[in-house]
């Protein structure tokens, strides 16, 4: 009897519990593999996010000059004679075209037109200030008034009466319009366009013929 008390029975092993600093390798694998994708999520968005800086810094904030261009010339009244003393008077009609190829407005101001007989100018004409709409083209009607009275007299009796008496008339003409490009309201740059043409009036039937811009 006092054998079977004084037996002694083994403890039951106890269950190991893992220190709370340990983790199992599969979550630390499952953790290691989301932070890893967390940093590519990120990198690309910050890869992203600069390419559309990029595209709007090249496309919508670059600045370009607007396009400049004589639609068409129309001769209203014209008179000339070749003697006894050669000259002309006559009032253009002039369409121009401006286009305005930027993301925001234009606004020109101080802008005019001349006609040129050779060398020589022999009409004027100036803008009324205006504005064209982002990505838009606006026409610009001017006009113009030429006298041959301001050439030299020399060149009045020179070749300016054989010209006459041929029933053509070879003029050239620049314009020159001036303004600023506004973005967003942030940004104002300014842009001057400018443009030659020539031309030749036809005395006979008050057309104009052969014009040609650059």
């Amino acid at each position: 009897m006092a054998d079977q008390e004084s037996q002694i029975w083994p403890l039951a092993p106890s269950r190991l519990h893992r220190r709370s600093d340990e983790e199992n390798p599969t979550f630390k694998a499952i953790r290691r593999e989301r932070s890893n994708k967390c940093f590519v999520y990120v990198f690309a968005g910050i890869v992203l996010q600069s390419i559309v800086i990029l595209v709007f810094a090249l496309v919508v904030l670059r600045v370009k000059p607007p396009g400049f261009n004589l639609s068409s010339v129309q001769i209203k009244t014209l008179k000339s004679t070749s003697s006894p003393a050669a000259s002309f008077n006559a009032t253009l009609s002039t369409e121009m075209a401006i286009k305005n190829k930027n993301f925001g407005q234009y606004k020109f101001e101080g802008s005019s037109a001349s006609l040129w007989y050779g060398e020589f100018k022999v009409g004027e004409a100036k803008f009324a200030n205006g504005s064209v709409k982002a990505r838009g083209t606006r026409k610009v009607n001017v006009s113009i008034e030429v006298r041959s009275n301001r050439l030299p007299k020399d060149v009045q009796n020179g070749g300016l009466g054989s010209e006459i008496n041929s029933g053509y008339l070879n003029i050239s003409s620049y314009a020159k319009i001036s303004g600023r490009v506004h973005l967003m309201n942030i940004m104002k740059k300014r842009k001057t366009i400018d443009m030659n043409c020539t031309m030749v009036l036809v005395l006979k039937n008050k057309t104009v013929k052969d014009l040609v811009c650059k």
